[in-house]
């Protein structure tokens, strides 16, 4: 049987600040907006574990010593960090509300699926960016796992595994050189990664035979 095309996200020609899905005609920064509220929240919802994961090693270590300082220093940053999802869930509504109908749809419908973003280009975007899918740690795969619906997903500065397997965490202007290379690669005009990412946000999963090879990540974890 012959299987129909699925649409596409692509630059209108005559207007690169537009793109075309199926036919219908939508401003380019509706996305950049969603992609960026997306990173936002998921970098909030690693910055939220990674504290919690501190707070718990350094409740261990204070049954030994007296001094509680960095503990309630650790325990403040996570107060701090907490109070701003109602924040950035809501400009993640903001721009979901703000995509085409035909857009929402297939946004939507990709989400049904809680490890959605455990498809194939998005592990392996993660696996060579050096987050956890390059190792056999299988945190990603479990974050569909999160009590918290939104800001699930791959790796960011703010992963308490890859904090851990590094050794360190980066210095904030470090973390905030990697923030604005993404925002310029997806902002440039023409940009190849920005039409991945398009692909990645939208499209629906691939569907397998039972007789195909089994993916990375189901190799993996």
């Amino acid at each position: 049987m012959k299987v129909s095309s699925k649409p596409t996200l692509e630059t209108y020609r005559y207007n690169p600040e537009y793109l075309v899905y199926a036919s219908k005609r939508f401003r380019r920064s509706d996305i950049t907006d969603l992609i960026h509220a997306e990173l936002a929240l998921r970098e909030l919802s690693q910055c939220e574990e990674t504290l919690l994961h501190r707070v718990q090693a350094l409740q261990k270590a204070t049954a030994i010593e007296s001094d509680r300082t960095q503990l309630e220093n650790a325990k403040q940053q996570l107060e701090e960090a907490q109070a701003h999802f109602p924040r950035m869930e809501h400009a993640l509504y903001r721009a979901e509300t703000m995509l085409c109908p035909l857009l929402k749809k297939a946004y939507d419908s990709l989400r049904r699926d809680a490890k959605w973003f455990m498809r194939e280009e998005m592990v392996q975007d993660c696996s060579e960016q050096g987050g956890c899918c390059s190792r056999e740690c299988g945190c990603c795969s479990q974050r569909h796992l999160s009590k918290r619906k939104k800001g699930r997903g791959h790796c960011t500065v703010e992963c308490w595994c890859c904090i851990g397997f590094r050794g360190f965490e980066l210095p904030e202007e470090e973390k905030q050189e990697v923030r604005n290379d993404f925002k310029r690669r997806i902002e440039l005009p023409g940009s190849a990664y920005f039409e991945k990412l398009g692909i990645w946000l939208f499209h629906p999963l691939k569907v397998r035979r039972l007789s195909n090879i089994k993916s990375r990540w189901q190799q993996t974890f």
